[in-house]
């Protein structure tokens, strides 16, 4: 036998899923281990949702294999790279990890990653993917599948819609970037102690995440599929991001030069600022903490560049990818992520065990009464249409780059804080813009030059 799944119509069978739900293929059972059950470690990020996901898989185990048992390990969104560089070299990597796609391209092109396309193929992905999305965006490199799909989340404008609407500043659904900025000002302005806007601009990935979605807004990218990658950070539409970051500053709190992903949820649900560049959690945590600002809190797609109508939206297009050597498990996790995602009962507890930040991936998980039930469809319809369903025509990350092409680089830059570091010359040390896109455009000339083997054939 193989790490590939065979399908076999001689050998087809149904496995049933959780709530009832059957799986749409058949998968070669696994070999059963011998001797005591074995440990499989699987890779989550921090929060509840991997945590679900795999108490699934354990329901596939105890009906399909008792001798193995998975087990979540949470760890930081930009640590995935280095543990696993650091497992790899101890010969003991974890059997399944949940990454953004930038780190699947990056593994997938190291030849680290073992083909899922079987997988994908079982669970019927293609078809059941909520329009918008391709299998390609999850993690595919060279006309191979490497990653999984379950999950997106989308970093989008969240206001406190009764602020934005006793200052009579308009429908933000409506607004260019100059219109925001005047919203920004004025709430700073006519709001004592209160921040007009919040986001993150510490040496972090948050930042990096909230700079570059404003980068491509303007035009601009960090390479150039369309010329062998070619180094572009230094372009005008940079310049101009970085200008634009200058403008809102001054309404911004003035400890935001060093926010990560907490601090600016923290902002938000404590009443410290009036908007906010953030993902569902903020949502989700004012629901748990703050009923006051969860009444009035709503969400927007990112306001539109005036010039190209660029509303571009960070988004962590996250799948399930499998490490290829030394790995022990790849077949038995092959089956149970093919279980698991095809039981739209375990994907809604999975969407729902954070609700809205883990956004399904599946039209069926989607639009599933039970996902429907949540009580944030009562309260909160419109701003679930804009996190699951609207913002996926903007979803951009490192490494779709307007979705121009798969770049394995993006992934060697993630995490590096190159995006950030470049923004925080220009605000601390009083650089002009251009001077500071230049600094950013060396470092990721550097990392180009680093890799360039990756690009080759």
């Amino acid at each position: 036998m193989t790490a590939t799944i065979r399908l076999s119509a001689t050998r087809r069978r149904l496995l049933q899923g959780a709530g009832g739900a059957a799986l749409a293929a058949g998968l070669a059972a696994p070999a059963i281990a011998q001797g005591g059950p074995r440990v499989a470690r699987v890779w989550g990020e921090p929060g509840p949702y991997g945590g679900v996901f795999v108490q699934g898989m354990n329901e596939w185990a105890q009906r399909n294999n008792a001798n193995i048992r998975f087990e979540i390990e949470q760890i930081p969104w930009d640590g995935v790279t280095v543990k696993l560089t650091t497992d790899l070299a101890a010969r003991r990597p974890p059997a399944l990890i949940s990454v953004e796609s930038p780190i699947a391209y990056q593994l997938a092109a190291e030849g680290l990653l073992e083909p899922v396309d079987d997988v994908t193929t079982a669970i019927r992905a293609k078809e059941r993917l909520v329009d918008g999305f391709t299998l390609e965006q999850f993690g595919g490199w060279r006309g191979t599948n490497y990653a999984v799909p379950v999950h997106h989340q989308p970093c989008l404008l969240v206001v406190q819609q009764d602020i934005i609407n006793e200052l009579g500043l308009g429908n933000p659904a409506e607004w260019t970037w100059d219109r925001f900025a005047d919203a920004a000002k004025a709430i700073s302005e006519k709001k004592p102690g209160m921040a007009g806007y919040t986001m993150a601009l510490g040496r972090n990935l948050c930042a990096d995440y909230h700079i570059s979605q404003l980068i491509w807004q303007a035009g601009g990218m960090t390479w150039d599929p369309a010329d062998g990658f070619k180094t572009v950070f230094d372009s005008p539409a940079t310049v101009e991001a970085f200008e634009f970051i200058r403008r809102l500053n001054p309404y911004m709190p003035r400890a935001a030069v060093e926010f990560s992903f907490l601090q600016v949820v923290d902002q938000h649900v404590t009443g410290r600022t009036g908007m906010s560049a953030y993902w569902g959690r903020t949502m989700g945590r004012a629901a748990e903490e703050a009923p006051a600002i969860f009444q009035h809190m709503e969400y927007y797609l990112n306001p539109a560049h005036p010039r190209t109508g660029g509303r571009w939206s960070w988004t962590d297009i996250n799948g399930w990818i499998i490490p290829a050597r030394d790995n022990p498990f790849i077949r038995e996790v092959k089956e149970a992520v093919a279980y698991v995602s095809n039981s739209v009962d375990w994907m809604v507890r999975y969407s729902q065990s954070l609700m809205p930040n883990v956004g399904p991936v599946f039209k069926d998980v989607a639009s599933a009464p039970a996902m429907l039930a949540h009580p944030f469809y009562q309260s909160k319809k419109r701003t679930l249409e804009v996190i699951f369903e609207q913002s996926v025509p903007h979803a951009c990350n490192t490494g779709l780059e307007l979705k121009k092409g798969v770049n394995p680089l993006a992934g060697f830059a993630h995490g590096r804080s190159v995006w950030a570091q470049a923004v925080q010359r220009m605000l601390l040390n009083n650089e002009s813009a251009k001077v500071a896109a230049e600094w950013g455009h060396r470092q990721f000339e550097s990392i180009r030059r680093d890799n360039q083997r990756l690009l080759a054939g």
